[in-house]
């Protein structure tokens, strides 16, 4: 299979997305634990955890393009045409095509494996890429 890149850099694949896939899950479990912890009621906790998993992808995609497990792998998320950071409007796109991408048992995920261009569900959905940066 041949390598995609954009203008920004060589698409990554999928270990190095599941990766910091993992790193960030880790993190945000690790928060959210705490929130159960000092929440009561299951649905304020709810609302509370998913307003933080959003605002944390939301701020890290739109900053810098980097969550801190992207930055440990050495990934980062683009506009798919231009090679830019996105905006707000398409990082919430992105987030609600990784529920998308986790239909089927994480098919929108497992996509990333064998897509030419190496894009999951939610990267088709919000027109982004992950580059390398290393």
């Amino acid at each position: 299979m041949q390598e995609q890149s954009t203008m920004a850099g060589e698409t990554a694949g999928f270990p190095e997305r599941f990766g910091a896939f993992l790193i960030d899950g880790i993190i945000l479990f690790a928060v959210n634990f705490v929130v159960g912890l000092i929440l009561p009621g299951q649905i304020l906790e709810f609302l509370v955890s998913l307003a933080i998993g959003v605002g944390y992808v939301v701020y890290f995609w739109t900053s810098s393009g980097q969550t801190p497990g992207k930055m440990l792998v050495g990934l980062k998320v683009v506009n798919a045409d231009t090679g830019q950071l996105i905006d707000p409007g398409t990082a919430v796109l992105r987030y609600v095509g990784y529920l998308a991408s986790s239909i089927a048992l994480g098919l929108g995920f497992l996509w990333i494996i064998w897509d030419p261009k190496k894009e999951g569900w939610h990267d088709k959905i919000a027109k982004t890429r992950v580059i390398k940066t290393k």
